[in-house]
């Protein structure tokens, strides 16, 4: 027995090596996912007998009572309660067994599932906080901390780098806190060294710079938080009624793409034209092959410009006229996207060692951000090929599914994304795929993540999808989904040693994705609404002036 145990109840009935039954009382009962304690059961390791200490969790508790049984009547219940009996609950908990630590030589640690199961009898302790804390921290000197176990909050969870080494999932339904999570992991990244780029189309990340309670205070007012000065943030210029002011953001550089630079297949693709229009295909490029004779530096506006004088000229013949007619209702939108500028982005400014670069994609459309996405992973790829990339690099990837999703569905980032997400491990390139439907995203993507962080999911066809990607995810860890509360997550794969559910807690950084408060912002609008009815009771009415036919 370790100092501090308590001891809750003993083992009943039949156990295995995966689990057991135990019998405990109303007073010692502990919650449902308590961590209970077997000490000192029999295993053989390496052909001798030793002694060894077994963490389990609670997974299901029950009270029953012998005289109260389920098959009594109404009448017959009330018969015996008024008789004054006094019967002694029963309480019943199954716990499955997480393992045992063993020691594998240089402070390194594992966890094993024993081979042998303990004997009814054999006394049950809840598990101590320094227990808990052997299989919960990563046993390294600098690892990532995100929070503590849900129902312990003396156990700090550390996840281990090396566990990103095969990418990792962030699957969360809205509202889940997953931008919470993401933004905590970022702030743990970049202290540890890492350069980070962030592909972010929903202004979830702009407000990083500043820590929390700062949110709604103009940037240069606020206070920063220690890492601010390694922070980069990129807006697509021009986006009118941005979520967050360029006030409240503070500095941030334009990110511009050159129109220019693209070719015809990007352009088509950007412009939605699909690879059986051949004719409107081939409308587009002698419209650019016209542009780039001239010497001009073009974007969509003269790009359409050329190809409605193509429509317009009668020297042509009526099918290249009609196609690049065609083609001219495609581009023509395009001119609507902020993103284009005289200049490309500056990706080695954004690779620079323990960098985090936010792109702010708000407001420049799905194709641009896929493009986006194709265009700055292709780059590091090749770069990583080419054995440029000094440091490792984590690309976070928000509304995943969107860029890379399942289906017959793909976009123009979608073959680069499963490239890296096959090898990157190799080249030190890992991805962070942020998604709220995993079921739409791709599978073989989803799949090579190999740790996931899955916060509260109830759609069935998401949960479906989670348990084909996620192997270490348990029947018992599954059906848990649903109930998490808000900031509560289950961590499995190559983060942990064993999988853990946890309160995601600590971070400093003010977040962009996080609800509003309803009942302030009607509140705000009922006060809007009497201040504009007093002022309109109180200005006085003023005569329209006579229309002609009244002058008539």
């Amino acid at each position: 027995m370790a100092e501090n145990d308590t001891l809750v109840g003993y083992i009943v009935g039949e156990s295995s090596p995966q689990g057991f039954y135990f019998v405990t009382t109303p007073d010692l009962m502990p919650g449902r996912l308590e961590y209970l304690a077997i000490r000192g059961v029999a295993e053989r390791i390496d052909g001798q007998t030793r002694q060894i200490d077994i963490l389990a969790q609670v997974t299901a508790l029950g009270v029953g009572s012998v005289i109260l049984g389920s098959d009594l009547t109404y009448e017959e219940t009330v018969a015996i309660l008024r008789g004054r009996y006094s019967d002694r609950p029963r309480v019943i908990g199954e716990a499955r067994i997480i393992g045992y630590l063993r020691d594998e030589g240089e402070r390194r640690k594992s966890v094993r599932r024993p081979r042998f199961a303990a004997a009814p009898g054999h006394p049950v302790y809840i598990a101590g906080d320094a227990f808990l804390q052997e299989f919960f921290t990563t046993g390294i000197e600098h690892g990532i901390e995100v929070g503590h176990l849900i129902n312990r909050s003396g156990v700090r969870v550390q996840l281990d780098p090396n566990g990103l080494r095969r990418h990792l999932a962030i699957i969360a339904q809205t509202g889940a806190g997953k931008s919470y999570l993401a933004g905590k992991l970022l702030e743990s990244l970049v202290g540890l060294g890492a350069t980070i780029l962030v592909l972010d189309p929903n202004s979830d990340y702009v407000q990083i710079r500043k820590v929390t309670e700062h949110a709604n205070t103009p940037y240069q007012s606020a206070r920063k938080t220690s890492f601010a000065g390694r922070v980069d943030l990129y807006r697509v210029p021009g986006v009118e009624h941005h979520r967050f002011s360029e006030e409240l953001v503070g500095d941030f550089q334009p990110f511009t793409v050159r129109f220019a630079d693209l070719t015809t297949d990007e352009i088509c693709d950007l412009a939605g034209i699909q690879e059986r229009f051949t004719r409107i295909r081939e409308a587009v490029q002698r419209a650019l092959e016209a542009l780039q004779d001239d010497g001009v530096d073009y974007t969509p506006v003269e790009l359409n410009q050329r190809l409605m004088e193509m429509a317009r000229n009668e020297e042509n013949d009526r099918q290249t006229r009609d196609a690049a007619r065609g083609a001219s209702r495609y581009i023509a939108p395009l001119s609507r996207y902020r993103i284009w500028g005289q200049v490309d982005f500056d990706l080695n400014a954004m690779l620079r060692p323990q960098k985090v670069t936010i792109i702010d994609l708000a407001g420049g459309g799905r194709r641009v951000v896929a493009y986006v996405a194709d265009k700055a992973l292709h780059e590091i790829w090749r770069r990583a090929l080419a054995g440029q990339l000094e440091h490792p690099v984590f690309v976070l990837l928000e509304e995943a599914h969107t860029l890379v999703p399942g289906g017959s569905y793909t976009t123009r980032a979608s073959s680069i994304i499963n490239t890296i997400a096959s090898e990157g491990r190799k080249f030190r390139v890992f991805l962070i795929l942020v998604t709220q439907r995993p079921s739409k995203i791709d599978e073989e993507a989803l799949s090579q993540c190999g740790s996931q962080i899955i916060m509260q999911v109830t759609n069935p066809r998401d949960q479906t999808s989670i348990q084909n990607a996620a192997e270490a995810l348990s029947k018992e860890l599954m059906a848990d989904l649903p109930g998490l509360n808000r900031g509560e997550a289950i961590v499995i794969g190559q983060l942990m040693r064993v999988p853990a559910m946890i309160a995601v807690s600590g971070r400093v950084s003010a977040e962009g994705g996080a609800d509003i408060d309803l009942v302030q912002e009607l509140e705000r609008a009922r006060q809007s609404a009497e201040v504009a009815q007093v002022r309109e009771e109180n200005t006085p009415a003023v005569a329209a002036p006579r229309g002609r036919e009244s002058m008539l």
